[in-house]
């Protein structure tokens, strides 16, 4: 059926797939099917003593109100959304964009890995811990840009600060 040579060529790309893929899960922590939650890890309980607050990479005091919003938003973000999610999704963050020098105005795209949408919320932070969001404006993906569905988009001018979760640090990092 098989040559001899045919059986060792086959051999030889099983074990270097096999490889890669064990380097991806070294590096990424992850399988490259597993879909990242962008949820924070849970908060505290009595039965769980650590806390994402006390993690030692980000303590309380270096938490600024970005980050505050960053978590909030991306534990609620079910509830923010406009719209359900679809076959049997469930939403999570994958990125936000803060309009630069504000703590409060923030693009947030967002899937259930199945669709994609983007919202612009101002949030609400004079009564920090309870944070209040209002929806400004609601995106859905156009063929080469965001299209605004609902709302109005007054910021979409101004200079944006760029962050995304990094599963190795456990927090919100900002790229660029």
């Amino acid at each position: 059926m098989f040559s001899k040579k045919q059986i060792i060529i086959l051999i030889i790309l099983l074990v270097v797939l096999a490889g890669c893929l064990s380097l991806y899960r070294v590096k990424f922590e992850r399988w490259p099917w597993e879909k990242f939650s962008g949820l924070v890890p849970p908060t505290a309980t009595p039965e769980n003593s650590t806390s994402v607050s006390e993690s030692p990479l980000v303590s309380p005091e270096e938490k600024g109100p970005r980050d505050f919003v960053m978590e909030d938003v991306a534990q609620k973000i079910g509830e923010l959304s406009p719209e359900k999610e679809v076959l049997g999704g469930k939403w999570f963050v994958d990125r936000f964009w803060f309009i630069d020098g504000s703590y409060s105005t923030v693009y947030v795209e967002y899937e259930d890995g199945h669709i994609m949408r983007k919202l612009l919320l101002t949030a609400n932070l004079s009564q920090m811990p309870k944070i209040s969001y209002k929806v400004d404006a609601v995106f859905e993906p156009g063929e080469s840009d965001w299209v605004l569905k609902s709302g109005k988009d007054q910021k979409s001018t101004l200079p944006l600060i760029l962050f995304e979760y990094s599963e190795a640090q456990k927090r919100w990092i900002q790229k660029n």
